[in-house]
């Protein structure tokens, strides 16, 4: 997405203090989100490959979406950064680097938004149609739906190969769009694969897990209610049953267990997907607005879109750095298995110094 807009030609709007803010965000923020995400995304990775996590295709779903951040990361923010900071773009370097850049970023954007409305589809299955989740729902399916979302992602960006190009623009090199395809019909089909296809998507399953999470407390209240009504009887020491003894419910206390339990990985996801909502829309919005309005801004509109620009894609990167800690946060059995993880290494090591001290004594 972010490759989509071309930087104007203009230098006058260099001289506001919009685009210096700009400029510094860009040099400042990027690196903190690449150092961040690129570190708690290796984490995430190592957390949910582990043995346990493992037999869980929402964990496989979120492990796949964790590579996917890192190269978003490594290829699109990764690029700005060297951009402003050392005057270094790596799509000016050779024509096949700039057709090879823009691809990466296009595909690791895509890809990465329609792994997490496949896991998105795959909670719903889970939690709407829970009987038929054992059939629709294993780790052969999962993996076959990640590599058709990587194959397909791949077609459909193939033609950038193709679609951009070095060019000298007004006395300066970008890498842009080289036919009418990629510079008019592309950026509404990207806004269909990258926006509205999965928002669409996404709010249609959330909808549908939150109504029947809704519908599940409803009865698991009524169950409660029904419960409490009926008079608890206990049996005395003569046989006769007594009323007025409390003893424990079972039904109550399982159902108690299973709301506990069970929504934990699907809050997780809901915490995903809002979240993902909320870093994107930024940007689509501007994309749309900016489409229309470009070629009629003045310097110094030039400066401001330049600092809206770097926002958005702050927001948009953002997504891609947080999403161990929204897992930390919101799933206990991952914050478990990071807790372990630790753990056995923090044993390890000291049973290793403990065998070195024996040695030496």
């Amino acid at each position: 997405m972010s490759s989509n807009v071309t930087e104007s030609s203009m230098t006058s709007y260099k001289d506001f203090t919009e685009y210096t803010v700009a400029e510094k965000i860009w040099i400042v923020v990027s690196p903190i989100l690449i150092v961040i995400g690129t570190i708690s995304n290796i984490l995430s990775v190592v957390v949910l490959a582990r043995k346990r996590m493992r037999n869980s295709t929402t964990m496989f779903y979120l492990m796949i979406l964790a590579l996917g951040d890192i190269l978003v990361l490594s290829t699109g923010l990764l690029r700005y950064w060297l951009k402003f900071a050392f005057d270094v773009d790596v799509r000016l370097l050779s024509q096949f680097g700039c057709k090879l850049h823009v691809f990466l970023v296009y595909f690791s954007l895509d890809f990465t938004t329609w792994i997490l409305v496949a896991v998105t589809i795959d909670r719903c299955i889970f939690v709407c149609l829970p009987f038929r989740a054992k059939q629709l729902c294993t780790m052969k399916h999962a993996e076959a739906a990640a590599i058709s979302i990587a194959i397909l992602m791949v077609a459909i960006n193939f033609h950038l190969f193709w679609g951009v190009e070095i060019k000298l623009e007004d006395g300066e090199r970008s890498c842009s769009q080289a036919n009418e395809f990629t510079s008019r019909v592309w950026p509404w089909l990207d806004f269909c694969i990258f926006s509205i296809l999965p928002f669409t998507v996404m709010i249609i399953c959330n909808t549908c897990i939150i109504r029947r999470l809704i519908q599940s407390h409803r009865r698991i209240v009524s169950h409660q209610d029904r419960h409490q009504e009926r008079p608890t009887q206990t049996v005395s020491g003569n046989g006769i049953t007594t009323p007025g003894h409390e003893e424990s419910a079972p039904p109550v206390v399982n159902n108690h267990k299973t709301k506990a339990k069970v929504p934990s990985v699907t809050a997780m996801l809901l915490s995903v997907n809002c979240v993902f909502l909320l870093l994107t829309v930024p940007i689509v919005i501007y994309l749309i607005v900016h489409s229309y309005v470009n070629s009629t801004l003045s310097a110094h509109e030039r400066a401001v879109t330049q600092l809206f620009w770097a926002i958005v894609n702050m927001l948009q990167y953002a997504n891609n750095s947080i999403h161990f800690f929204m897992y930390c946060l919101t799933c206990p059995r991952f914050r478990k298995e990071l807790y372990r993880l630790f753990n056995k290494r923090s044993n390890d090591t000291s049973r290793n110094d403990k065998s070195v001290t024996l040695e030496l004594n």
